[in-house]
């Protein structure tokens, strides 16, 4: 670590948590290191997944799988039942999944073609256009990705499309649930028009991505136009404990065919 990172550490020691690790299983330490930005840090010093991350696995564990024996992602492990698609190759999931045969990530990748193999279980893939066949998973996970997906309609259809029958997507966006969804960019043409100055967020392997929108309440009514079921599961006091804080998820299920649409959004 850098000598910046020890001081912050240092600083920031009344802040930090104990507990367990719902993604690695582990008794941990989760470090504060950026009081602004609590749920995109709180460091777990095993795996290194942020509260965010640890958020998205407490939904996915408690609603999903529901079962007694499974307490972190890595006892996912032990099941191969559920098809798993995550929109990133070098997080924590990825880290705890890598030997689940049931597991595949993925990057979007200038210059390479969508659908191509990167690595073990690891596809080039562009939401707006994915290449896996229809019905082929039970879970789907993306994490303040939609937010830069230029015509994001198309890709929550493409999610709906390659889910299986009451299927689930497990999502963060940026949301204002007090307002509709602020467009930053106008994508009608081929090119980019700004309305509002650029915004940008930091980024693992581009460095930063243009944020086309900041989503609102709206957001429910599209996504049950498009054959979800949506609820929203904001992190609550008994979450500390695995070092979740300041957050919320969003899990859309798919309705299976001949089932009417009913939105049950929890806020």
């Amino acid at each position: 670590m850098k000598i910046n990172t020890f001081y912050i550490i240092f600083k920031n020691i009344h802040l930090h948590l104990f507990g367990k690790c719902n993604i690695c299983g582990r008794p941990s330490i989760f470090l504060c290191l950026d009081v602004i930005s609590a749920r995109n840090n709180m460091v777990c010093i095993y795996c290194r997944s942020s509260s965010r991350k640890r958020h998205v696995a407490n939904i996915v564990i408690k609603m999903i799988f529901n079962d007694k024996k499974i307490s972190s992602i890595k006892d996912i492990a032990k099941f191969k039942d559920k098809k798993i698609y995550n929109t990133a190759s070098n997080d924590a999931f990825s880290m705890v999944l890598k030997n689940y045969i049931s597991y595949i990530c993925s990057e979007l990748l200038p210059n390479v073609k969508p659908g191509t193999q990167i690595g073990e279980r690891v596809f080039c893939q562009n939401l707006e256009n994915l290449t896996f066949s229809d019905d082929s998973f039970d879970i789907i996970i993306t994490e303040d990705v939609f937010e830069h997906v230029r015509d994001h309609i198309k890709g929550f259809r493409e999610i709906h499309r390659v889910l299986k029958d009451g299927g689930f997507h497990v999502f963060t966006v940026p949301c204002n649930f007090d307002r509709p969804t602020l467009i930053r960019v106008d994508t009608n043409t081929d090119k980019d028009i700004m309305l509002l100055p650029p915004e940008y967020h930091g980024d693992y392997l581009r460095g930063s991505i243009l944020a086309y929108r900041t989503f609102g309440i709206d957001l429910f009514d599209l996504l049950k136009s498009l054959n979800y079921i949506t609820r929203v599961y904001f992190s609550r006091y008994d979450d500390l404990r695995f070092g979740i804080v300041e957050g919320y998820v969003f899990m859309s299920q798919k309705v299976k065919s001949g089932d009417p649409i009913q939105n049950d959004n929890r806020l």
